[in-house]
């Protein structure tokens, strides 16, 4: 397959690239089924794409966990090992257990007894996790080419954006596709030693300024690009002498592949597939 690799700004006509003090790398590959080549280290190393642009003005993430009410009571008057400890433990415990477990039957008797300051609890104890977040990121972009170079740059990177983000097609089988590409997002310094990060940009130090500005992004999917061409507020559509539009606008909306799971040994979150990767070695 063939590879590419595209950044903005360049250093021609101007020291653009060189003032960067940060970058933002976009790393593509095809989907995989092998658990290794779905982790974040898997899809650099086989990458098909690489775009590199600055650091966005306002990078962020949003990750919302879903909950709902269970009507489980793990403390209460559960005969297990945990709800006999939670009753006082031994033979106490466990005749305290079996106590509050009969407590439903005589429910109808108390009432008759019990004033109106005095009620049960709810069956309904926990708030539990239906189902891990995954982080969204949205990147905004303006572009604004200097020269005819940075120009088709522009092109290039919108053009691979808006491609790479369809299915493929099977070689061999024209009526089939292959599901989507995989992406994974890394940070790396540019002019200065940042956060964290060190101007050598070795693995270890990109990792960690990755996880302080866009908190470990797993490998994600492609799920919108947006582009407008040309300044909303010119009434005027404006060219470059080679024809492109002289501003282009660039949206990117990254959704993550998979869901994560806290893993204390690492002290980092680790998708299904880099779990499976880790514990399987």
């Amino acid at each position: 397959m063939p590879s590419y690799y595209y950044s903005y700004p360049s250093n021609v006509g101007s020291n653009a690239a060189a003032e960067q003090p940060l970058w933002l790398n976009f790393y593509s590959a095809p989907y995989s089924l092998l658990n290794y080549e779905r982790t974040r280290y898997g899809v650099i190393d086989r990458h098909e794409t690489h775009i590199k642009l600055p650091m966005p003005k306002e990078p962020g993430f949003q990750v919302a966990h879903e909950y709902g009410e269970s009507n489980n009571n793990p403390v209460g008057p559960v005969l297990s090992r945990s709800g006999i400890a939670n009753a006082g433990g031994g033979i106490k415990g466990t005749l305290n257990v079996l106590k509050r477990t009969l407590q439903p039957s005589t429910f109808y008797w108390e009432r008759m007894f019990a004033t109106s300051t005095y009620r049960r609890f709810s069956n309904i104890a926990e708030y539990t996790m239906v189902s891990e977040g995954r982080k969204k990121y949205f990147f905004q972009y303006v572009f604004a080419p200097k020269n005819e170079q940075e120009s088709i740059a522009v092109e290039n990177i919108v053009h691979t954006f808006r491609k790479v983000s369809y299915p493929t097609v099977a070689t061999g089988l024209p009526e089939r596709s292959y599901p989507q590409n995989l992406w994974a997002i890394q940070c790396s310094p540019g002019n200065q030693i940042a956060l964290s990060g060190s101007a050598d940009g070795s693995a270890g130090d990109n990792n960690t300024l990755t996880d302080n500005w866009l908190g470990e992004p797993l490998v994600s999917v492609l799920e919108t690009v947006r582009v407008e061409k040309n300044d909303a507020s010119d009434p005027i559509i404006r060219y470059l002498p080679n024809g492109a539009s002289s501003i282009t606008l660039l949206g990117l909306l990254f959704t993550e592949f998979e869901t994560g799971t806290y893993d204390p040994p690492t002290n980092s979150v680790l998708s299904k597939s880099e779990i499976s990767t880790r514990y399987n070695q």
